[in-house]
């Protein structure tokens, strides 16, 4: 028996005592199953919403950043490694590698990102709390960074972005002044302003699954 026909049974009985007591828990009743069926209706929507972001994931493609002249052209190029819901790297990582090019990852030391060069082998990274760091010896020559790929949970148009707080790639990008792009789904340009503050680095442009936007 599903928790739905629980429920139900449940409210019969209920309206069977109700009944009983001449109607005086009748608005006790009513406002508790209301209750637990808007709890239980949250819940199916969470649970529909988690699905939607994991097909998504699944069904999208960001392999147009492939077509950026700033990518095509760099030789030494600062990616990530996704994780959860972000925009998939895999591939454009694994795909920038068999084109010759040389892949960077970050890695959290203290407060800011330190970046290591990556072969590709996932032997070669280690998972942190779920997130994968690269290991090996530590990437200081920021000026021969041609690029910068880094995630976003929203980009407007001014190309202010908006991450999860902590400001690891805003002081990223005040020592990697290079072309960046931010790797972000359709639904996360936004069309009106981001908050901003003086620490907060934009970027050059913004990579969706369909088209490239640059940021003057």
């Amino acid at each position: 028996m599903n928790i739905i026909n629980t429920l139900l049974i449940l409210f019969i009985i209920l309206i069977i005592i109700n009944n009983l007591t001449e109607g005086h828990i009748l608005n006790t009743i009513t406002l508790f199953f209301n209750n637990i069926t808007s709890k239980l209706s949250n819940l199916i929507n969470k649970k529909n919403k988690v699905q939607t972001i994991k097909d998504n994931k699944e069904k999208v493609s960001f392999d147009k950043i492939l077509e950026v002249p700033e990518i095509q052209s760099s030789t030494i190029i600062a990616s990530y490694y996704s994780y959860s819901n972000e925009p998939d790297t895999t591939g454009i990582n694994r795909d920038l590698l068999s084109q010759g090019k040389q892949i960077l990852l970050p890695r959290i030391h203290s407060a800011d990102l330190e970046w290591c060069l990556w072969n590709g082998e996932i032997s070669t990274v280690e998972n942190k709390n779920g997130i994968y760091e690269p290991i090996g010896e530590t990437f200081t020559n920021f000026g021969a960074i041609d690029c910068i790929i880094v995630p976003a949970l929203a980009v407007d148009y001014s190309g202010t972005r908006l991450g999860k707080g902590k400001g690891f790639y805003d002081r990223a990008l005040v020592s990697i002044t290079s072309f960046s792009v931010a790797l972000i789904y359709s639904n996360e340009l936004s069309t009106t302003a981001l908050p901003s503050n003086s620490l907060d680095m934009r970027v050059n442009a913004a990579q969706t699954p369909e088209k490239l936007f640059r940021f003057s």
